[in-house]
């Protein structure tokens, strides 16, 4: 396997032993992805390593080829499995690439890395993701030529982006300057201002 797909399996493996950990109670819990709960969050990124090519794309066309609406109903269906099937398919399948071939590993280590942030912090947990999956998450995000499949370049032009805690920085003007993994998650859409400082925090999308 090529460097990016190891650190997407890498993540996954995280994410794995994460989600084994959680009681039923904390599955059940909301994250920072509306409308999912910690478990359908598992269900989603199992999805893209238990589907084949021909059933992703009837997945998407059941949902009007609205990629919102499908990864919704996928993530519900492959939730409903016990959670240790889950973890041990994202291990046994780590570094499988996605079914759709367009989608380069660098999307997947975005994907995982987000939603696993996305499960840990409501739920307060111990962890952080890996220095070089948030690099290639924020590298991915904002100078990939497609990027924009996470982050619309819109909302973020006119921002400067300043990691404090690894050498990274994107873009001029308004700054937007934290941890990394505040930062991604912040261009992301999740709510995590307060740990994030400058005057381009306001103008990032909600």
């Amino acid at each position: 396997m090529t460097e990016p797909w190891k650190i997407a399996g890498d993540a996954r493996r995280d994410f794995a032993d994460m989600i084994e950990g959680l009681d039923e109670s904390q599955l059940a819990a909301s994250t920072f992805c509306e409308g999912w709960n910690a478990k359908q969050v598992a269900g989603h990124l199992v999805s893209f390593v238990e589907l084949s090519l021909p059933a992703m794309m009837l997945s998407m066309a059941k949902g009007g080829f609205n990629p919102d609406k499908a990864w919704t109903a996928n993530a519900i269906k492959f939730a409903d499995q016990p959670i240790a099937d889950i973890a041990r398919k994202l291990r046994d399948h780590a570094e499988k690439p996605s079914p759709i071939k367009s989608f380069p590993a660098e999307l997947t280590i975005t994907d995982v890395v987000i939603h696993t942030q996305d499960v840990r912090r409501p739920l307060g947990l111990d962890g952080a993701p890996s220095p070089d999956a948030v690099r290639a998450a924020l590298d991915f995000c904002t100078a990939h030529a497609k990027g924009k499949m996470m982050v619309d370049p819109k909302h973020i032009s006119g921002l400067r982006l300043e990691a404090t805690d690894m050498d990274w920085s994107w873009g001029d003007g308004d700054l937007v300057s934290g941890p990394a993994e505040a930062v991604l998650l912040g261009i992301n859409r999740r709510q995590v201002q307060q740990d994030l400082t400058g005057d381009g925090v306001a103008k990032l999308p909600k």
